[in-house]
């Protein structure tokens, strides 16, 4: 018998039917990210979101820790007190909560905890992002394969929270199925930087559905400002991150 709908194949998909959840899955995504914090205004107009999206997984590497954790306290710490708690997880107990205070995230907020194999590491961090009283995870890691990762993002999406694997540039494999990736990298500071205003190199190095970008900055008061890249910081004297946050 011939199919009252000429378009329609008798074996074989509805047209309409995947047309359809190509656009819900469109709309999905647009869903996602509609939850965003601000970086900076420079950095904001690149990115796809005008801003980083929360209930995501991002990598943050750096090769020292010290960078890595205090960019993503700094993000962190734009998400309101209201919505959670920021879980900190690592393999060890060496996490100074006051040292990252120049960053925007007081003590009280904190929860540190440890996980000294790569499973409880997973599965904490995986209950962290799944925990509706929980804003942030910052987690220190080695590598995560896909379906690792896919689980972290799954459990970010249900529950609002952002996702920080704070991990080695040198690390191998790579985080796989990460939002954003960044790379940040300490850098001299300009003349007549004080103590608490470290200067970052900060490389965009991958962003789903946007592209990569580099800015230096500098972090003062909470806040991350860009200066352009002719500026020649002065030799003398590194940025302080690596003093301030661990």
């Amino acid at each position: 018998m011939r199919s009252a709908f000429p378009f329609e194949r008798a074996n074989g998909p509805d047209p309409a039917a995947l047309l359809r959840a190509q656009v819900e899955r469109l709309v999905s995504m647009e869903r996602r990210f509609d939850r965003i914090v601000p970086v900076s205004g420079e950095i904001d107009a690149v990115l796809p979101f005008h801003g980083l999206p929360l209930g995501c997984v991002h990598e943050v590497q750096s090769s020292g820790l010290a960078c890595s954790i205090a960019f993503a306290s700094l993000l962190a710490a734009r998400i309101p007190a209201s919505e959670g708690q920021v879980v900190h997880v690592a393999p060890d107990s060496n996490f100074h909560p006051l040292g990252l205070l120049p960053y925007g995230v007081p003590p009280e907020r904190w929860i540190h905890v440890t996980a000294r194999n790569p499973v409880e590491l997973a599965w904490t961090v995986l209950e962290a992002l799944r925990c509706p009283k929980v804003c942030a995870v910052l987690a220190v890691v080695k590598s995560a394969d896909l379906t690792l990762c896919r689980r972290w993002q799954l459990a970010a999406e249900a529950s609002g929270a952002a996702g920080f694997l704070l991990t080695d540039p040198g690390a191998r494999p790579a985080i796989a199925s990460v939002i954003t990736r960044w790379r940040i990298t300490s850098i001299p500071a300009a003349a007549g930087a004080t103590f608490a205003e470290p200067y970052w190199a900060i490389d965009l190095a991958y962003c789903r559905g946007g592209r990569p970008a580099q800015w230096t900055a500098v972090c003062r008061e909470g806040r991350l400002e860009p200066e352009p890249l002719s500026k020649s910081p002065r030799r003398a004297g590194h940025a302080v991150a690596d003093r301030l946050a661990v």
